[in-house]
């Protein structure tokens, strides 16, 4: 089971590496990570995705509570919760491109950044699953008639926070 863990910490050097240090000695994989500072510059938010079941999230959110920069740690649960992720992803061809990107595109949500003969940069916001099927869709454009690929993916990973006051 995935879970979303919100880490608010005091932005002190180093404090990344404790907190993923954590995660590394207790045996918890991170499968996404990110971070970056609040409305206050001395203050980080890392949200973090692990898998495992809830006693690892029990485990997950006492350990990381204990470290000296941790001003509060939260276990979301995404559908109490806005979570987003943006993905930019590189499309190539050696043809010139039709319409079925820009209508994709559309479809989606996503904007088009850069545009040459041979290659397209799309950016989208957006769940994990979304983005994942978005990739999928790109991929499933390619056919023999077209040398159509999805070159390079860039994701962010998640980035949350819970509903209401």
């Amino acid at each position: 089971m995935k879970h979303i863990v919100s880490v608010v910490v005091y932005n002190n050097p180093s404090v990344l590496a404790r907190v993923c240090g954590l995660f590394g000695r207790r045996g918890f994989n991170i499968d996404s990570l990110s971070v970056a500072t609040t409305d206050d510059p001395k203050i980080s938010r890392i949200t973090i995705t692990a898998q495992g079941d809830e006693n690892t999230l029990d485990q997950i959110v006492k350990q990381t509570s204990k470290l000296e920069e941790t001003i509060n740690v939260t276990a979301l649960k995404e559908e109490e919760s806005v979570c987003r992720e943006l993905l930019l992803v590189k499309v190539v061809t050696d043809g010139a491109f039709d319409n079925s990107i820009v209508q994709l595109a559309d479809e989606y949500g996503a904007l088009i950044l850069d545009i040459t003969s041979k290659s397209m940069i799309l950016e989208l916001t957006g769940t994990s699953r979304k983005i994942d099927n978005f990739v999928a869709a790109l991929t499933a454009l390619r056919d023999k008639d077209r040398d159509l690929r999805v070159k390079n993916v860039c994701r962010t990973g998640i980035t949350a926070l819970d509903r209401g006051v």
